[in-house]
């Protein structure tokens, strides 16, 4: 891939006392054959100011910038629920830039199947290094793929440069034995019933409350403008004591933490919206109607609104990019969501109405 200053225009920046414009070298390619997609974006933070002036110096009203694509970063990116929101950015490269963080090789590879890349080798780095010591041109290749763990936030800091918002769907994940399957078979055959025995490889503490904070810490030091957390309905008090089930898998208490997450979330003074999906469906999205909803009250009402308790993984990923669209509509708010089944009602096509009728 090409390396080139993200842009799809050539943008004047308007400066206190005079207009300085890009060169045509900053012209986007993403409209000319042969092109690749590390070319699109110019970061509305990019370093790229005259030497002895910042960026805000140099430039104001960058929020003025048209058709610049949205700079986004999904943790989680290799995750069901992480891995529908990336590619439906990727999909969308005039309006987004996007970016996945994952923890291992293996979900590296699920992105690179759809195009991303992890940027350039070591040895290329290495040769694009002394090709810079002899004065020589060298590009690097942007990655669209970052390898690291939200547990430590100078892997974190990396990703998150450069970046417009963050698209959180890192989640602890609760693991069965198959001795415990087992079990749980056997003494159904018996007339019995056992609820199965769950794990966690790590615990809900450190990634959904420790290693989210750590994420939207990283984003606010970098600049980041707008975090969407996707957490899960059963959060507000009413709903998130120890008689929940999703508490007791595990012994994990996975919603104590989401919601000590949200609020620190809520008090960092970065613009946020968190979306509390129902049960996640692995079916395919854009065939029913969505229904949104606040504070749990779908978990008991879903029925009056004709809705099921659970929405497929895909919606929830359209939830995500449309609030990342629409912004305005729903900054500092969170929702709950659910959908009707499939052929009940129409299926959701348009979304500003649906965040509109939530305020």
């Amino acid at each position: 891939k090409m390396a080139a200053p993200r842009a799809l225009f050539g943008v004047l920046l308007i400066s206190a006392g005079a207009a300085d414009a890009f060169s045509s070298s900053l012209l986007s390619s993403s409209f000319l054959p042969g092109t690749s997609r590390a070319s699109l974006s110019l970061s509305h933070r990019s370093s790229a100011a005259p030497a002895g002036r910042t960026v805000a110096e140099g430039a104001v009203g960058l929020d003025m910038l048209v058709d610049v694509p949205k700079q986004v970063l999904v943790t989680g990116a290799s995750g069901r629920t992480g891995f529908a929101v990336f590619k439906l950015l990727w999909e969308n490269p005039k309006d987004f830039v996007a970016q996945g963080f994952v923890r291992s090789e293996k979900g590296a590879k699920m992105l690179e199947k759809i195009g991303a890349s992890l940027g350039d080798s070591d040895s290329i780095k290495t040769s694009n290094a002394k090709l810079r010591a002899l004065g020589m041109p060298a590009d690097d290749e942007d990655p669209d793929i970052f390898l690291g763990d939200i547990s430590d936030m100078a892997s974190l800091a990396p990703a998150m440069r450069n970046c417009d918002a963050l698209v959180i769907c890192t989640s602890g994940v609760p693991k069965l034995r198959k001795t415990e399957l087992f079990k749980s078979i056997l003494s159904k055959l018996i007339g019995r019933q056992r609820m199965p025995k769950f794990y966690y490889e790590t615990m809900p503490e450190q990634i959904d409350w420790e290693g989210c904070r750590n994420q939207i810490d990283v984003a606010k030091e970098a600049g980041g403008d707008h975090i969407v957390l996707v957490s899960s309905m059963g959060v507000s008090p009413a709903k998130n004591n120890g008689d929940n089930i999703l508490n007791k898998i595990g012994d994990g208490n996975i919603l104590v933490w989401k919601a000590k997450a949200e609020e620190y979330l809520a008090a960092s003074g970065v613009d946020y919206t968190i979306i509390h999906p129902g049960g996640l469906l692995n079916k395919a999205g854009g065939e029913r109607e969505i229904v949104l909803g606040v504070n749990d009250e779908l978990l008991d009402a879903y029925e009056s609104l004709g809705a099921t308790r659970a929405i497929p993984r895909e919606d929830v990923a359209m939830l995500v990019v449309q609030a990342l669209r629409h912004k305005e509509l729903v900054t500092n708010m969170s929702f709950d969501c659910v959908s009707k089944a499939p052929g009940e009602g129409k299926p959701t096509m348009s979304f500003a109405p649906l965040f509109e009728a939530l305020s």
